[in-house]
């Protein structure tokens, strides 16, 4: 196994980490080395990984990443220009998982290097893209994710929600959007001027589910200063996110689930930091994304989570959001992705 962010885990460890799911679960963990990536695949049922190696040019995938990740737009600009085959000219990445796994098996993804950056859920397998076929989670590490699953084996039924939106006043769609969530969670939904620091803060110190409907900056200079931004001007950084125990944070913003690398292919941003502060898992967004179809695709999520696991939820919220006609591009459907815990 590759080396992992986190305490050490052995083979038997992830394994038996996969066995407590309840269902057939696949995790396979990617690892860059030259022009060639080795995928492990990890199974309950495998008494030791099988690995597969392909060609990966590294230099044509940092240049893909750059131009259509790296900027504010990138994406929405390779959609408008009739590029999405560039898209999938990575779809070899997945490919082994039309035999690793079938349709409805979990499928638990560990990048590696410039493959953090990547929708590996948004590539096609088997004729459709892999979130059609299967639910989806991904994990920083397979340590990462066996910590966080051994902290929150259950959800609280006792807990409460934490419903923030619109702090900056100018995004009427997440206005929306956190009306419905907080109705559906029996929550009161904290809008415009009363999404401050502090009261975010004091929030998610002790709820069960926290979604955060706004704007999110990322710093490209300092990770670290990355942050959602809230009322009145403030920012609630990656360092400043405090001790917590939520089965579930939604970060329904621009850019919220973006992160940077650091030696080790340690993640910094804030997935990580939620994550390292006590969170379950997280529903983040890797790009600038439309208001109309996130506010649509997050109703779905939460209507779909009262009866099924969150990596089931977000598959099937996806899947009725890239359906409607208005919204069949990756640009509206693939930015969201399901961090840590899928249970």
């Amino acid at each position: 196994m590759p080396s992992e962010t986190g305490a050490p885990l052995s083979y038997q460890g992830v394994r038996a980490s996969l066995s407590a799911s309840g269902r057939r679960t696949v995790m396979v963990e990617y690892f860059t080395m030259g022009d060639e990536v080795a995928l492990f695949r990890v199974a309950a049922e495998l008494a030791e990984p099988e690995v597969v190696r392909l060609p990966l040019a590294q230099e044509e995938l940092r240049r893909f990443v750059v131009t259509t990740f790296g900027h504010a737009g990138g994406v929405r600009e390779l959609v408008s220009m009739g590029l999405e085959e560039l898209w999938y000219a990575h779809d070899r990445l997945i490919e082994p998982l039309g035999r690793w796994s079938e349709p409805g098996d979990l499928v638990v993804l560990v990048p590696h290097g410039l493959l953090h950056y990547l929708p590996l859920h948004a590539l096609r397998v088997d004729g459709g893209h892999l979130i059609d076929r299967n639910p989806v989670c991904y994990a920083p590490s397979a340590s990462v994710l066996h910590a966080v699953r051994e902290r929150h084996r259950t959800r609280s039924e006792r807990g409460s929600a934490a419903v923030f939106g619109d702090p900056r006043g100018d995004l009427p769609d997440a206005r929306a959007e956190v009306a419905a969530v907080a109705a559906r969670l029996g929550a009161t939904a904290q809008v415009g001027e009363r999404v401050t620091r502090q009261a975010f803060a004091e929030a998610v110190s002790h709820a069960d589910i926290v979604h955060f409907a706004g704007h999110a900056r990322f710093d490209e200079t300092d990770a670290r200063a990355s942050g959602l931004e809230l009322a009145g001007g403030e920012m609630l950084t990656a360092r400043d996110i405090g001790d917590m125990s939520a089965w579930l944070v939604t970060l329904s913003g621009c850019e919220t689930g973006v992160n940077t690398r650091h030696p080790g292919d340690e993640l910094v941003g804030l997935t990580r930091a939620f994550l390292l502060a006590g969170a379950a898992s997280l529903v983040v967004s890797r790009w600038r994304v439309a208001d109309a179809s996130t506010a649509h695709l997050m109703r779905r999520f939460y209507e779909h989570l009262s009866r099924m696991d969150k990596a089931d939820a977000l598959r099937q919220a996806i899947v009725d959001t890239k359906t409607d006609p208005r919204w069949t591009s990756p640009y509206h459907w693939a930015p969201f992705t399901l961090v840590g815990a899928w249970g």
